[in-house]
């Protein structure tokens, strides 16, 4: 029993503030990585309004698409594609 007493002072005055000041160095690291995910999947999603700028020209060059519709479409895409931008920009 006085063993277990032994080490469990060992673990809250030696190896809890060892945790305790490492910590921040760990999540510097795993926030970094956070950061270039979001980056990534900012751009992927960039790409991708873009995509659906061209699908959407390319519908209304067929037809397929009238004159309203496709301003309000564009119109909005772009928008998005805009705060899209500003945040890979704010980066």
């Amino acid at each position: 029993m006085g063993l277990i007493q032994d080490y469990s002072l060992v673990l809250i005055f030696f190896i809890l503030p060892i945790i305790f000041v490492l910590q921040p160095l760990f999540l510097a690291k795993m926030s970094e990585g956070k950061d270039e995910t979001d980056l990534v999947s900012l751009k992927r999603k960039k790409r991708l309004l873009y995509r659906q700028i061209k699908e959407l020209e390319m519908e209304f060059d067929m037809g397929n698409v009238n004159d309203s519709d496709y301003q309000n479409s564009r119109n909005a895409l772009k928008q998005e594609v805009s705060s899209v931008i500003a945040q890979i920009k704010s980066f």
